[in-house]
């Protein structure tokens, strides 16, 4: 097999391993939504190992940012009697204002929705911003492992390139 039939197919498993081994560890766990964690094992994964390690630290930090957002403006909305809608458009707003000067942190404009349409009843709104977070950083550090590992085996076979 050539290097590049190695690649493509190294590309679908790594895709593939990083959404199932970040869904099973999110449940293993017993994180709420596991569904953010294998989508954020693909998201983070880029064509080469160091772009997704740059992307994986953009997660990391949107998300955390994200969050720190939702529950700041979810916790001082619920004293004003104001609305998910209301909840949305201000954190977004505050979070596209802080994505205008660090583009690589978009990921914390939809994880304010997040946050807060995920919201129940019974779970306070830190805590379900933890799970998020959890979920997310879960996701993005199992992607970027697999991402390594892959290009370890291939680098094994045909070297750097």
């Amino acid at each position: 097999m050539n290097e590049t039939r190695v690649r493509d197919l190294a590309f679908v498993l790594r895709c593939s391993g990083a959404a199932t081994l970040s869904f099973i560890l999110a449940e293993a766990v017993r994180l709420p939504h596991p569904v953010w964690a294998a989508m954020s094992g693909i998201i983070v994964g880029q064509e080469r190992l160091g772009d997704t390690r740059q992307a994986t630290i953009g997660r990391f930090v949107g998300t955390l940012l994200g969050v720190i957002i939702a529950v700041v403006v979810g916790t001082t909305s619920q004293w004003l009697g104001a609305g998910q809608a209301y909840e949305i458009a201000i954190a977004v707003g505050l979070a596209a204002i802080i994505v205008r000067r660090y583009p690589s942190l978009k990921v914390c404009m939809w994880t304010c929705p997040i946050v807060f349409l995920t919201t129940t009843a019974d779970t306070p709104l830190w805590e379900v911003g933890l799970y998020r977070g959890a979920e997310v950083l879960l996701g993005s550090a199992v992607g970027t492992l697999v991402h390594a590992v892959a290009e370890q085996i291939i680098w094994v076979r045909y070297g750097r390139s």
